[in-house]
C-alpha cells in the first residue's frame, strides 16, 4: 500500500512538471507572436522605403557621397546602387569646379557629363577650297585689328585736354574706326592694311560728308579724311588722292599721322570749353533717350 501511494505520488509530480513547461513553451510562443506581430509593419515600411531608395535618383546620389568615405552604419549597401557608384567613380576625370554664370546643378547635369567624355572629331571634314576663303577674310580681319592697335596707340599721343578721340563711332549705321575733334578741326581715320582702294576712299569721304557734317549744324569747317596706312614701313608722306566726280581722302603712312592732322592750324578747331561741352552732352542723361536703329556697321 505504500509502494502505490509512492507511485502515485511519482506520477502525479511528473505531470504536474510537464503541465508548467507546457504553460511556460506556450507562453513563450505567445509571446514570440506578439513581438513579430509588433514588428511586421515597421519592417513593412523599411522595405518600402528601401524598395523606393532603389528604384530613385536620390537614394543613389546619397549612396555615392559615401562611397569612398564611412560607411552609413546600420544600413546594409544595395548592390546596384554601389555599382552605379562604381561606374561614376571610375571616370578618368572629375567633375569640373562650377564657374561664375553657371546653372545651379550644372556639374552633375548627366548631358553636360556625356557632352564631355565624347571623343574630338578626328580627321579633316572638310576640303582646304572650303576653308581657304573664309580663312583669307579671317586674315584680313586679324591684320585689320593690329593696324586699327597701332592707329589707336599713335592717337593717343594728343592731350585729351584739347582733343577729343571717338573709337567705332555708330553714325546712320556707319562704324567710323576714329572720330578725332580738336583744336584744328574734325577728322574722320580709318586704318588700311595695305595701299588704298578706290572704294576706300570714296565711301568713308562720302560718310563723312552725307552723315557726320549733318551731325555738327553751324559748323563752319569741313571733316577731313585720313586713311593711314599702319603696316607699311615708314616714310609715306601724306597725299592726296580722289577721282574726278568723286569724294577724295589723304593717305599717309602711321608716323605722318599726328604731323598731318597739326598742320592744319586753329581757323576751324574746337576749344577746350566745345570739347568739355562735347563730352557733358554725350554723357548719359536722365530720362527716356529716342532710339534710332542700329544696322550693320560698313565702314573701317
Amino acid at each position: 500500500m505504500l509502494s502505490a501511494a509512492h507511485t502515485t505520488g511519482g506520477h502525479s509530480t511528473l505531470d504536474l512538471v510537464l503541465g508548467i513547461a507546457i504553460l511556460l513553451w506556450v507562453l513563450a510562443s505567445v509571446s514570440a507572436l506578439l513581438a513579430w506581430l509588433t514588428q511586421l509593419p515597421r519592417r513593412y515600411r523599411q522595405r518600402a522605403a528601401n524598395h523606393g531608395r532603389r528604384h530613385s535618383g536620390f537614394g543613389r546620389s546619397r549612396h555615392r557621397e559615401r562611397i569612398g568615405g564611412d560607411p552609413d552604419p546600420g544600413r546594409s549597401p544595395d548592390p546596384r546602387a554601389t555599382m552605379t557608384a562604381v561606374e561614376h567613380n571610375a571616370s578618368p576625370k572629375t567633375d569640373p569646379p562650377a564657374r561664375a554664370g553657371s546653372r545651379p546643378g550644372g556639374t552633375h547635369d548627366s548631358s553636360g557629363a556625356i557632352a564631355a567624355r565624347r571623343p574630338a572629331l578626328a580627321g579633316p571634314r572638310c576640303s582646304p577650297e572650303t576653308l581657304e576663303p573664309l580663312a583669307r577674310s579671317l586674315d584680313t580681319s586679324h591684320r585689320l585689328q593690329i593696324a586699327e592697335a597701332r592707329v589707336a596707340d599713335t592717337l593717343a599721343a594728343l592731350p585729351s585736354d584739347r582733343w577729343l578721340l571717338e573709337r567705332y563711332a555708330l553714325i546712320a549705321g556707319h562704324r567710323i574706326p576714329f572720330l578725332v575733334l580738336g583744336e584744328t578741326g574734325v577728322f574722320v581715320i580709318c586704318a588700311l592694311t595695305g595701299p588704298a582702294a578706290w572704294d576706300e576712299l570714296r565711301l568713308p569721304a562720302q560718310v563723312a560728308a552725307e552723315h557726320v557734317m549733318p551731325q555738327l549744324p553751324g559748323y563752319t569747317g569741313t571733316i577731313r579724311v585720313g586713311l593711314c596706312r599702319a603696316l607699311a614701313p615708314p616714310g609715306i608722306e601724306p597725299r592726296w588722292w580722289c577721282r574726278p566726280g568723286e569724294p577724295g581722302a589723304w593717305v599717309m603712312g602711321l608716323d605722318w599721322l599726328i604731323p598731318w592732322i597739326k598742320h592744319f592750324g586753329p581757323d576751324h578747331g574746337l576749344s577746350v570749353t566745345d570739347l568739355n561741352r562735347l563730352r557733358e552732352l554725350a554723357s548719359p542723361q536722365p530720362g527716356p533717350v529716342a532710339r534710332t536703329p542700329d544696322v550693320v556697321p560698313d565702314l573701317g
